[in-house]
């Protein structure tokens, strides 16, 4: 199906609200100007206009949904790749069920930090319109983890949604509950073109080589020294860990009521990270909230991604799609990683 900016987007959310496919739908709106947004509930659809197609600072939706939204009801939801993806995970960790959520994905452009300034001035700047919408950003001055980024095209939601640079819409049912979405939008299913995902993950594998070759050519110990370096800038905000889609126990290990120190003392920044690195290392989505959260500037989401590289390559586990595979830590033994001819000591 193709449209005009927006149109495609708001006639789908319109429709699954009219239809009764879904009672609430959770999307980003328009906040004080054109390039502030914030999380909205819609329950009526005469207020779908208010749904933004392209939004540049980082937030996720799928931790927002996870904390607070209401288990009794059907919700609709536009998401971002990397949103999807953190629902799929979220359900693999019995957090939610997917049963209950319609998935409507963008093609994502990328994010800024809000606190870079320069990025700030250009995207004040009427440079960024067309026909008075927000453009999408020039590669140079996006998020490091959005440039990193495999996944821009949301495959892995319900429906996906793709607003090309000349304002027109391009919409792809890849489930049964998105064949249902269009349904309720009375729109129907065409051919039409498809993304080119090979052009994307060879422009993000130029940007992990550039970010991730330095440090991987270190020896072990020049690695462990550098990120250790990293970790002491800690100053336990816990950001980090509040922020990210995948961080969801209640009781945290990590928590400071934990009494592992006492009050004289500084909480150990090294195993703080260390920890949270064991526990969804795996299944990092470079979303890049816990970098965007850190007063610090540590280059956390690096770290994490790196990682998760590693072991996917390790493992075959790609995070965020197949809900039946479950992470690696929750299913390899220690007899799987010695056939894998992985060194234990």
């Amino acid at each position: 199906m193709i449209g005009r900016r927006g149109e495609a987007l708001i006639g789908i959310t319109a429709g699954m609200l009219r239809s009764g496919l879904v009672d609430e739908v959770l999307a980003f709106a328009q906040g004080l100007d054109k390039s502030d947004v914030v999380p909205l509930f819609i329950a009526d659809q005469r207020d779908v206009d208010r749904i933004v197609t392209i939004s540049y600072y980082p937030c996720s939706l799928a931790k927002l949904i996870a904390e607070y939204g209401d288990k009794d009801k059907r919700i609709g939801m536009v998401v971002r790749p990397c949103d999807a993806r953190a629902m799929v995970e979220l359900a693999k960790r019995q957090q939610l069920n997917l049963e209950d959520f319609y998935l409507v994905g963008i093609e994502c452009y990328g994010v800024v930090r809000a606190r870079d300034k320069n990025c700030e001035i250009y995207i004040f700047s009427k440079e960024m319109e067309i026909d008075g919408e927000l453009k999408p950003l020039d590669e140079g001055i996006l998020s490091p983890n959005c440039r990193r980024c495999e996944y821009p095209i949301p495959t892995m939601a319900d429906v996906s949604c793709r607003i090309e640079r000349d304002g027109e819409s391009f919409v792809t049912a890849n489930t049964e509950k998105g064949r249902e979405i269009l349904s309720a939008a009375n729109i129907s299913i065409e051919e039409g073109p498809q993304s080119d995902e090979t052009v994307v993950k060879e422009k993000a594998a130029r940007w992990q080589e550039r970010e991730f070759g330095e440090i991987r050519k270190m020896e072990s110990n020049e690695r462990l020294s550098y990120w250790l370096s990293q970790f002491d800038k800690c100053i336990k905000c816990y950001g980090c860990r509040n922020s990210c889609p995948l961080c969801y126990c209640e009781d945290c290990y990590l928590g400071p009521e934990r009494l592992l120190i006492q009050r004289e003392g500084i909480p150990p920044e090294r195993l703080f990270h260390i920890a949270r690195l064991i526990h969804i290392g795996d299944s990092c989505l470079n979303c890049g909230q816990c970098e965007a959260a850190c007063p610090m500037e540590i280059p956390i989401s690096k770290l994490y991604h790196m990682l998760y590289k590693e072991l996917s390559s390790i493992f075959k586990y790609e995070s965020g799609f197949d809900i039946n595979s479950l992470p690696p830590i929750s299913t390899i033994t220690e007899e799987d990683l010695m056939k894998m001819g992985v060194d234990l000591d």
